[in-house]
């Protein structure tokens, strides 16, 4: 009998097997599309991230603009206050402009707060800086350049003594080409001066533009004028914090160069107004009836006849000029005796002239010839307790706005040596005066008793003749 072999199972002695390799395809497969998905999965959860930041971020960035529109409105609001209260500082408060709370939460980064920060133009302060309002007209009003220049011209040739290149070359890094360039830029005709440039010249450049011929709209119109770079203009402090920081010194002088923005603008400007938006007595109106009633009614008859004397016979201070009306009066009129038919020929050229002055002999009805003498002195409580009532009384044009005055208690003494007329110790005098700038906002007492330059007088850093001029 033969031995049992079964057919489904082979031997195991000298078998081979028919198994091929099997391929891992699937598996890659798998594995690249988990990792794909991971990926996706990771850059979605990123992108998410940082939508919900960049959300974030932008709620926050609405809202820190929305306080500081806020701290606009608010500075707005002390200014128009200002107007009818002389003690509110608006120069230096760090209680009222200093951090002040606007939004309040559990959270310091959510927690809202805003300052109002200014550079301290005088230098006197540790830091730089003081928590208030900068105006405009503790700058140098570039558009004064061409009115100086012409005011000179007006002089006899031999008392012309190039008074508008003096007064820029007190601005850093100004040069009297440039002056010139600017002044080109400002006048009206078409004339180059010596280092000057007009419309022909700048429409020749690549990106051609005309001469605005006539006055700057903008402080930054500046960089337009031939010579004037961003160097000059902008100077080295980038965060515009008044002090010398770390990778400003472009020149390695050692020195901060401020530019030429923060010592000039082109929009000083002052209402001429009295606080209440009313019209001011112009001293130099041509009815001399209507300017005696109107200095009555408000200082008394005293004033009234020395304004009006002044006006019709003159002082030993100022010169005369030429009638700007007739009178055409034939009646006999008169105020305090004061024949008022008399055509004015004197002018006020400054209203500090009401102080301390005694007018030639006026004529009278009565036919006897009388001087009059000011009701306001030298002495210092009057120029510092009654001067400033009449600043806000008086003008001498009926312009609607005074342009480019310089604001003495806040200008830096480069731009206080611009002002014409200005003795070259007194600037410094000026600087060395002012108070230092402290948290406690204590300069605000002495600022309250300058406001006018009368202050000067009173604290003998110049002289009268040197005020009214």
């Amino acid at each position: 009998m033969k031995p049992f072999r079964s057919t489904m199972f082979p031997t195991i002695s000298g078998a081979r097997t028919s198994c091929r390799p099997r391929g891992g395809f699937v598996l890659v497969v798998v594995t690249i599309t988990i990792v794909l998905l991971t990926l996706a999965a990771y850059n979605y959860s990123g992108t998410m991230l940082v939508e919900h930041e960049a959300a974030m971020m932008g709620g926050r960035d609405v809202v820190a603009r929305t306080a500081a529109e806020s701290a606009v409105e608010y500075a707005a609001t002390r200014i128009m206050e200002r107007d009818t209260d002389d003690t509110i500082n608006l120069f230096h408060d760090p209680e009222t402009f200093r951090g002040r709370l606007l939004v309040d939460t559990a959270f310091d980064r959510t927690r809202l707060r805003w300052s109002i920060v200014a550079m301290d133009e005088s230098g006197l302060s540790a830091n730089g800086i003081r928590f208030g309002l900068a105006t405009e007209s503790a700058k140098f009003n570039i558009n004064k350049l061409l009115e100086i220049q012409e005011a000179e011209e007006a002089l006899p040739e031999e008392e012309q003594l190039g008074a508008v290149y003096l007064a820029a070359s007190a601005i850093p890094n100004m040069t009297d080409d440039i002056v010139d360039a600017i002044l080109d830029w400002l006048d009206t005709d078409d004339e180059r001066r010596a280092a000057g440039a007009e419309s022909i010249d700048y429409e020749a450049l690549a990106v051609p533009y005309s001469c605005r011929n006539g006055p700057m709209e903008s402080i930054e119109e500046l960089l337009k004028v031939q010579g004037v770079t961003p160097d000059l203009f902008y100077g080295e402090d980038d965060n515009h914090n008044g002090v010398l920081d770390p990778g400003e010194d472009d020149n390695g002088d050692g020195l901060l160069d401020l530019g030429w923005k923060a010592y000039l603008t082109a929009e000083s400007r002052e209402r001429n107004t009295t606080p209440d938006g009313e019209p001011k007595i112009n001293l130099n109106q041509g009815q001399m009836t209507e300017l005696y009633d109107a200095v009555e009614e408000q200082f008394g008859a005293e004033a009234a006849s020395f304004i009006v004397a002044f006006r019709l016979a003159g002082t030993d201070y100022v010169e005369q000029g030429t009638p700007n009306t007739e009178s055409g009066i034939q009646d006999q009129i008169s105020r305090n005796d004061i024949d008022l038919t008399v055509v004015p020929t004197y002018y006020f050229t400054s209203i500090y002239e009401l102080i301390g002055g005694e007018t030639f002999p006026t004529k009278m009805i009565s036919g006897v010839d009388k001087s009059f003498t000011s009701p306001w002195t030298e002495d210092a409580n009057s120029l510092l307790n009654e001067f400033p009532e009449l600043e806000q009384a008086f003008t001498i044009t009926d312009d609607a706005f005074v342009e480019g005055r310089v604001n003495i208690n806040q200008a830096r003494v480069e731009v206080l040596r611009t002002i014409p007329n200005m003795p070259d110790n007194v600037p410094d005098l000026i600087l060395s005066s002012r108070p230092p700038i402290d948290l406690a906002g204590g300069s605000s007492t002495v600022l309250a008793r300058r406001n006018t330059a009368a202050w000067l007088l009173a604290e003998g850093l110049i002289d009268l003749q040197t005020l009214r001029d």
